[in-house]
């Protein structure tokens, strides 16, 4: 709960900006900046803030003996990158014999995304992810959201 905490920290310690949030039966998602803007050949952070119903969870990148790791599939604008998930230090989950690693209540996922350096100033510079999780309290259910943010140049 901790690595969620200070992960979570990190963003909100900067101006934050945020699209609106998309919810599941069991989590709430959503696109969060460090930033109001961009500028063209910055890096920006941005997380996928995600507030999990109680007594449930989802996974951290190496999950343990089962499930399975969030995935972030971006589509940026023409030059942009995105780096991988950045993850925080996940809580020990115990399911029974098995030893899980993963995010309880609330965790932020962060992600480094490069603008390139010819986005056109004045413009927008659009930020999507199709976001992929196995979330679980004795049954696990696969969820999928898609996430928007759109930030000035």
């Amino acid at each position: 709960m901790i690595g969620a905490f200070l992960s979570l920290a990190l963003v909100c310690s900067l101006p934050a900006h945020a699209a609106g949030p998309v919810s599941t039966d069991h989590v709430r998602a959503e696109l969060v900046a460090g930033a109001e803007a961009v500028r063209p050949g910055e890096t920006i952070r941005v997380g996928i803030y995600k507030q999990i119903i109680p007594h449930w969870h989802t996974y951290w990148q190496n999950p343990g003996d089962s499930g399975l790791a969030t995935t972030a599939d971006w589509t940026l604008p023409d030059g942009a990158s995105a780096s991988g998930i950045l993850w925080p230090a996940p809580d020990r989950i115990a399911v029974g014999p098995l030893m899980n690693y993963g995010y309880e209540g609330e965790v932020t996922l962060l992600t480094d995304i490069a603008v390139p350096a010819d986005a056109p100033v004045g413009g927008s510079f659009p930020i999507r992810a199709t976001v992929d999780w196995l979330v679980c309290e004795e049954i696990c259910i696969p969820e999928q959201v898609e996430l928007s943010l759109d930030l000035p140049v």
